[in-house]
């Protein structure tokens, strides 16, 4: 059985709530069933700061959780984190094992499933560089949240990482979702497209699907195939069995 490398520390709460979905998601009805993982949280400076040219680089800290987790047996990597993929081409020079790429999941679960308008949130970071838009089809426009929509993301984004109770978070959260879909109702989708959010990602429906980037990237980890041995660059070659 593979072993999936989690870095944590991108994001405490939500690397604690990815490992969470490895589990959920992980057809076993026994201990020895279920996926192997090994975690990895270094004390890792913000990413968001840093790409906002607010703080000091977060690469070596990820640099040496990618290598604690080659050392440990890592068969593959997962880092549940989509601000932190703007390091992922420098992490995979560190790893001696695949980096499963949530931005390019992310993508291809939109085409598989006809989704061309996504309203994006996340990071002040992730929208300031459009980190998703390079792997989206031709096709696919996103949306993304006004300035006061984003930040009321951003806030929620915040209180998740410092550990805020996730019920009324949740609740909060969700009219604040169905208030930006009320503001953009060309929107086909919406991506959770940082993973704080998933912590808080509505229980109720909310008038189109939800694109969890964390579930995304749990299929994928938990789908990783022997022979998908190379970090892929064409999106057409990605196949995500959800």
């Amino acid at each position: 059985m593979k072993r999936i490398g989690i870095v944590g520390g991108v994001g405490p709460y939500a690397a604690a709530h990815f490992y969470r979905r490895i589990l959920d998601l992980c057809p076993a009805v026994a201990d020895e069933e279920y996926a192997a993982v090994i975690l990895v949280a270094e004390q890792i400076p913000s990413r968001i700061d840093h790409q906002l040219a607010r703080g000091p680089s977060p690469l070596p800290a990820l640099e040496e959780a990618v290598r604690r987790l080659c050392v440990a047996g890592a068969d593959l990597i997962a880092i549940p984190s989509a601000t932190t993929h703007v390091y992922r081409a420098d992490l995979l020079r560190e790893s001696r094992v695949p980096i499963v790429d949530l931005l390019l999941e992310v993508a291809a679960h939109l085409e598989r499933g006809d989704l061309c308008r996504p309203l994006i949130l996340a990071t002040e970071a992730t929208v300031a560089l459009r980190s998703f838009e390079p792997l989206f089809s031709s096709a696919t426009r996103a949306i993304y949240p006004d300035p006061h929509g984003q930040r009321q993301i951003t806030d929620f984004i915040y209180r998740v990482k410092r550990g805020e109770p996730s019920d009324r978070t949740r609740a909060e959260f969700t009219q604040c979702v169905r208030a930006l879909l009320r503001a953009h109702p060309d929107a086909d989708c919406v991506v959770l497209g940082c993973t704080e959010l998933s912590v808080i990602a509505p229980a109720v429906e909310v008038a189109v699907p939800i694109v969890d980037a964390t579930d995304v990237l749990a299929h994928a980890a938990l789908n990783y195939r022997a022979d998908a041995t190379s970090p892929r660059t064409n999106k057409d070659e990605l196949e995500v069995r959800l």
